[in-house]
């Protein structure tokens, strides 16, 4: 099944998905601890995409049935970025404005913190320690423990643990402003440029790059504590 965003398609604003409904089943693997390696990543969590407009990604998500854990609003309650779930974990999907659309990351989760460090470890000891872009630090959203790594092509990938669930029926989203500096950097290194400016292109369904808007809010833009770029 494929399908573009009805609200985003007048506006050629449009992140193809595909569904498939069925998939080949593995082994348990929680407790073979023998041949774990590395970051021992657990599963793949969450993308986030960065989207101009976030409102529209919102709602459609919003009809799909996802719920929205967390997001980032103005003093008017401006949508500058929405974090949304169908597990029972802080999200499935994140919405970051931005010019787009484009993937910001794709993030993989572990148990434990410190397979997170571990892998920074990794990195160093590798001398590769140029492919961790910022971390490990603590979001105030999701409250994820953190490393983001750039793969040699230059994709981004977050390497997290510690987000908490969201299966409560009467779930309330959390909402944090966006002058507030814990929003995302709960501690850490301060966020560098590229956090905002650069993302991967995507294609469409056919294998031709999507074409980019411009962003209609740009949080980048607020001047806040160690989360601000001005």
């Amino acid at each position: 099944m494929r399908y573009g965003c009805r609200h985003c398609r007048a506006r050629r604003i449009r992140f193809p998905v595909e569904f498939f409904h069925e998939i080949e089943r593995a082994g348990r693997l929680i407790q073979r601890y023998d041949i774990r390696h590395g970051a021992e990543i657990a599963r793949l969590d969450h993308f986030n995409i960065c989207t101009p407009d976030i409102p529209a990604a919102y709602a459609h998500y919003k009809s799909l049935g996802f719920g929205c854990s967390e997001t980032i609003e103005g003093d008017k309650h401006e949508l500058y970025a929405a974090w949304m779930y169908r597990k029972q974990t802080v999200h499935d999907v994140a919405f970051t404005g931005g010019a787009g659309p484009r993937l910001h990351h794709l993030g993989v989760a572990t148990h434990e913190s410190h397979q997170v460090l571990r892998c920074a470890d990794i990195f160093g000891a590798l001398r590769k320690k140029h492919h961790i872009e910022r971390g490990p630090g603590r979001h105030g959203v999701s409250n994820a423990f953190y490393l983001y790594l750039r793969d040699p092509d230059g994709h981004r990938v977050e390497n997290y643990t510690s987000d908490y669930y969201t299966g409560d029926p009467d779930h309330e989203t959390y909402r944090w402003n966006v002058h507030d500096d814990h929003r995302r950097g709960f501690w850490g290194n301060a966020v560098i440029e590229s956090r905002y400016k650069e993302a991967t292109p995507v294609h469409d369904l056919d294998g031709h790059p999507q074409p980019v808007s411009d962003a209609l809010l740009d949080e980048s833009a607020v001047q806040v504590g160690a989360d601000g770029l001005g």
